[in-house]
């Protein structure tokens, strides 16, 4: 694997990393609590919720900012009037993560086992999704929805594949294609015909397909290791390597590793790029952390049940038919 592919666990976000972004979390929400007469109007924060005066919560969720719509002045000695919650802040929308869709090459090799999905695994977790009535959406959905566009369907996850393996192109594009499906694909641009990895013109195949391309910079780099100035040349030169082939913006980024910092976040955000994922674990997005989004790891070990699980849709009954996840060996050392 030559050491590219994020091989880290996806944890929850560390202290440290969260009081580092706090003036740039800031500085979005600032610019997405800008709201117009006749839109929304600033409302009194309580609990980390924003509520209308005279009104009573009917929904809540401390991880999203939600704003009530101003309610005209009620008469003297009237109850509060219960009023339904304009979901601006954030929703839970499983954002999940694979590498490869392939049979683990090297049984002793336990990152590489961890970060294979079989493809008849694969298979089997799209089968389900479909016949459980999962719809997958897009990143520029997500965002949409988030600031306050039209709403997801039910049980929408998006699927997303790191660094531009040519499995992609041969094993996941053509099930996700045949399932009514849409995967985003976070290429590594420096990679590119590389072995293992997919030429342009699989590149081109899949975007005519319908598959989202992503930024996953030039080298597949930690970001939060570099220089601004060298972060910045990796993340612009990727982009323009994919636009010039697919013919269309490439506006979704994946952090490398999911390592960054706040100045690899304002980088993101300054180059014009519509949204970041991260492998902080989670399904909680916001419209503020729109360049911090979380995501969940599919790997080795998912059956179709842990899979569901993950996606949000119902487990499978008991009488499913599931290849099951390879089997692990047993790692010494």
């Amino acid at each position: 694997m030559g050491g590219e592919s994020d091989s880290r666990a996806f944890t929850p976000i560390p202290l440290r990393r969260r009081a580092l972004l706090l003036t740039f979390m800031a500085v979005l929400a600032a610019g997405s609590a800008a709201l117009t007469s006749g839109v929304l109007h600033p409302a009194p924060l309580v609990a980390g919720v924003a509520v209308a005066q005279n009104t009573t919560l009917i929904a809540s969720d401390p991880g999203a900012r939600l704003l009530a719509p101003p309610s005209p002045t009620p008469p003297p000695g009237a109850a509060p009037r219960a009023v339904p919650l304009l979901w601006v802040g954030g929703t839970a929308v499983p954002i999940l993560v694979y590498h490869y869709i392939r049979v683990n090459p090297v049984a002793t090799d336990k990152v590489g086992w961890d970060l294979s999905v079989t493809p008849t695994e694969f298979q089997a977790q799209m089968d389900w999704l479909h016949e459980a009535g999962g719809r997958t959406v897009t990143l520029e959905q997500v965002v949409a929805a988030l600031n306050g566009g039209p709403r997801l369907p039910a049980h929408a996850v998006v699927l997303t594949f790191d660094d531009g393996h040519d499995d992609f192109a041969t094993r996941a594009a053509p099930v996700l294609k045949a399932d009514g499906f849409v995967g985003i694909s976070f290429v590594v641009s420096g990679f590119l015909g590389r072995s293992g990895y997919m030429t342009a013109a699989q590149v081109q195949q899949v975007s005519a397909m319908g598959m989202v391309i992503g930024d996953h910079t030039v080298n597949h780099v930690d970001l939060a290791a570099m220089s601004p100035q060298l972060a910045r040349n990796e993340i612009l030169a990727c982009q323009a390597t994919l636009q010039q082939l697919v013919g269309k913006p490439v506006l979704d980024f994946a952090y490398p590793y999911g390592d960054y910092n706040s100045t690899d976040a304002a980088i993101v955000a300054a180059a014009g790029f519509r949204d970041a994922v991260t492998t902080d674990a989670g399904t909680l997005q916001t419209y503020d952390g729109r360049f911090l989004m979380h995501r969940i790891r599919i790997g080795g070990g998912d059956s179709v049940w842990s899979f569901a699980g993950k996606a949000g849709i119902a487990r499978p009954p008991s009488n499913w038919t599931d290849p099951g996840p390879a089997s692990p060996v047993q790692w010494s050392g």
